[in-house]
């Protein structure tokens, strides 16, 4: 029993993201699926699930977020071999050397960029880029690792919570409401969310100084990084080749993964794309060729696309920096074997997509809080939309595919208010749920427990979502 025992306090993950799975097939026992068409439900019955539709559960999830599961390796990868480089092994360190005394402004700074770029880029996984990054340069600064998942993974939630133009989940919530209603637009009360985003970042800020505060006097748990740096002895290593490479992906990422024409009718980057790759040779367009079919115009790229320039980066610093290929080989594989724990419970988190996309009770429940009350009704959307979030979470765009009825019929002219209730709750439920890929997957890589996260965030979670209903409020009565 206390080797059992021993097993779960290491593993608490693993069990909090099981329970939560079992808790969806139990559900599906109990509450009937049903379907929303013109604000009239259908219901269908029970689609009762078992122990053997696990299995094609987390084999739905994992194939339905395979580009996702196969970038998070991707860098573990890329990390894995880079943090064997010498010219960034001195970057690091040289940069935390100038942050000495400084870290409460590199946490702020570091948790404003995650939080920034989580909020207005297309593709939310391509942040964890950086989260090595920042905390190879805290770990240099002894920071514990709460605060380095609080300027990391806990920014990126915060993004999600005040997503403005990006995050994947809400182009695509907002992408499967059109189905429902046209035009709907991601500029849709833009305004409102953008000062929820000021407002959860500031709070949670806030949090984090006093938080550190705290950890300084306590001697806080040191940081578990899984691609720990060894301290670069030689002061003849050139720093600037492993500067210009990072700068050119983060670059990349921004122009890259900015809906520049779709958001701020920025056409540069369209009209680019059309001219060189319209150069033609005779009757030969050779740059389209040299390119490939699926070269894409700037601020439209997929995640293959910064793969393909983080690689080249890779290559050419392990070059310039006489990495040879045995020790990228063996990087690389060590790189992977650090992911493999992460993911493994981030893939078991995906199986509750797959359960709620087999059984979408989360329609039946949704419509019927909907219903206590004649109209819209904020506090009565706010629980729906907490509901849809726990179970929904690893896809938002779920919420608007099984929901977008009730959001642009039953809410009828409520529904920009709506779309702004159901996207920060949704961010602030990924704080807590168990079925939050960002939250575990970060907790899981610095070997937090989550009990002691939700220690922590409890208070942020509670004085937020008073904030957050008081003003659904007024925009819905004044």
């Amino acid at each position: 029993m206390k080797k059992i025992k021993s097993m779960f306090e290491k593993n608490d993950l693993f069990k909090i993201v099981g329970i939560a799975v079992l808790f969806t097939i139990i559900l599906t026992w109990i509450i009937p699926v049903g379907q929303l068409s013109g604000g009239v439900y259908t219901k269908y019955g029970l689609v009762r699930q078992g122990f053997s539709d696990i299995a094609y559960a987390i084999l739905s999830g994992a194939n339905f977020f395979a580009p996702q599961i196969l970038f998070i390796l991707f860098v573990g990868v890329f990390y894995g071999i880079i943090s064997h480089i010498s010219g960034y092994k001195a970057l690091v360190n040289k940069i935390a050397t100038l942050l000495k005394g400084k870290e409460k402004i590199f946490v702020v700074v570091s948790s404003l960029l995650i939080t920034l770029l989580t909020s207005f880029l297309t593709q939310t996984y391509l942040i964890l880029i950086f989260v090595p990054f920042i905390i190879h340069i805290a770990t240099q600064l002894k920071l514990d690792k709460l605060t380095a998942f609080l300027c990391t993974f806990g920014s990126i939630i915060i993004g999600i919570l005040g997503a403005t133009y990006g995050s994947d989940g809400f182009v695509a919530f907002i992408n499967y409401l059109n189905y429902y209603k046209t035009p709907i637009e991601v500029t849709e009360e833009v305004a409102i969310r953008a000062g929820i985003l000021a407002l959860a970042f500031i709070l949670f800020n806030f949090f984090t100084i006093l938080h550190m505060n705290k950890a300084k006097k306590k001697n806080e748990d040191a940081i578990e990084d899984a691609f720990a740096l060894e301290t670069e002895k030689s002061s003849k290593v050139k720093v600037w080749p492993m500067a210009v490479g990072l700068a050119v992906i983060a670059i990349c990422t921004i122009l890259g993964y900015m809906n520049w024409s779709g958001n701020f009718e920025i056409d540069i980057f369209t009209k680019f794309h059309t001219w060189l790759t319209e150069l033609a040779i005779g009757d030969y367009t050779v740059i389209s060729y040299i390119l490939g079919n699926n070269a894409l115009e700037l601020g439209s790229w997929d995640l293959p696309i910064i793969a393909i320039i983080m690689s080249i980066v890779l290559i050419l610093s392990a070059i310039i920096y006489r990495l040879s290929f045995d020790e990228m080989i063996d990087s690389l594989i060590e790189g992977l074997k650090k992911m493999v724990k992460p993911l493994l419970v981030v893939v078991l988190a995906f199986s509750v997509f797959g359960l709620i996309n087999s059984c979408p009770f989360t329609v039946t429940i949704c419509n019927w809080i909907t219903h206590f009350a004649t109209g819209f009704n904020p506090f009565l959307a706010t629980l729906s939309a907490a509901v849809a979030s726990f179970f929904h979470n690893s896809y938002f765009g779920l919420t608007s595919y099984a929901l977008g009825d009730i959001l642009t019929t039953t809410y009828q002219d409520m529904y920009g208010i709506g779309i702004v209730i159901y996207s920060s709750i949704n961010g602030l439920v990924s704080l807590v749920a168990p079925t939050s890929i960002f939250l575990i997957l970060g907790l899981s890589y610095l070997n937090i427990p989550y009990t002691k996260w939700i220690k922590h965030i409890w208070k942020f979670v509670l004085i937020m979502l008073v904030l957050l209903v008081l003003l659904f409020t007024l925009l819905t009565y004044l």
